[in-house]
């Protein structure tokens, strides 16, 4: 019992006079928290652990560089990921053209990666393609972070929860529906040629509508009003296409 203690007692001793031992919590994290130790980030493993592990290391072999190496588990029993250096917004805003562009082109480049170990045409969806789930350089968005909602699914499905939160959609103060729209289609089009206005936005209607009857914990209650504000400006933008 008493070495038990010691061992403990010591590695909280080295955890604070070395620095590549010491925590830092990591800003974001509604859920859960995380933290940065060196050049890795710790976190409790999510109920798709197993899911996430074999994606990133699938994505890992195919050469994908846009997504955080899984390193495996500490002591503590928490995930073990590669910290990718840059900045990660704290919330929603504006994202201007060539940010958009890029944003979708990331997100094709990682559903592709995903595809080819996936079957029926489907793909690894992230499930919560926030521009708070990617990383900047420069300005650029150049990776996707935390896969905790993380399954496959439709393409589609996961492009229009995208599409909703880097336009912002929902925002109707500074953004007219001509805007909107022209925005989405610019999104839409550095996606992949085929995807359509109508069918993109009705799925961004389904992910507004799932978001709605989601349970939350009453701390985050205001998600379902936002997401029900977002849902009627949405129903109007889609009757102005």
């Amino acid at each position: 019992m008493l070495r038990r203690l010691w061992r403990g007692a010591h590695r909280r001793w080295r955890g604070r006079t070395d620095p590549a031992l010491r925590e830092v919590r990591l800003r974001g994290g509604m859920i859960q928290k995380v933290v940065r130790v060196g050049d890795t980030v710790r976190r409790r493993p999510p109920a798709n652990a197993d899911f996430v592990r074999a994606l990133l290391g699938k994505l890992e072999a195919a050469g994908f560089d846009g997504v955080p190496r899984w390193l495996g588990i500490d002591a503590r029993g928490r995930d073990i990921f590669s910290f990718v250096e840059g900045a990660v917004p704290l919330g929603l805003g504006h994202h201007d053209d060539v940010t958009l562009r890029q944003a979708a082109s990331l997100i094709r480049r990682y559903h592709d990666a995903t595809a080819a170990f996936c079957e029926d045409g489907r793909v690894a969806c992230h499930n919560d393609l926030s521009p708070c789930n990617a990383v900047f350089r420069d300005g650029v968005p150049v990776a996707l972070i935390d896969f905790d909602n993380a399954a496959e699914g439709e393409r589609m499905f996961d492009l229009g929860y995208a599409a909703w939160l880097w336009l912002d959609i929902g925002n109707e103060a500074d953004y007219s529906h001509a805007e909107q729209l022209r925005r989405l289609r610019l999104f839409a089009a550095a996606y992949g040629p085929s995807i359509e206005l109508v069918p993109l936005l009705d799925q961004i209607l389904l992910r507004q509508r799932l978001l709605i009857e989601m349970p939350f914990p009453w701390r985050l209650r205001g998600i379902g009003i936002w997401a029900r504000r977002c849902l009627e400006a949405t129903l109007r933008l889609k009757a102005a296409a």
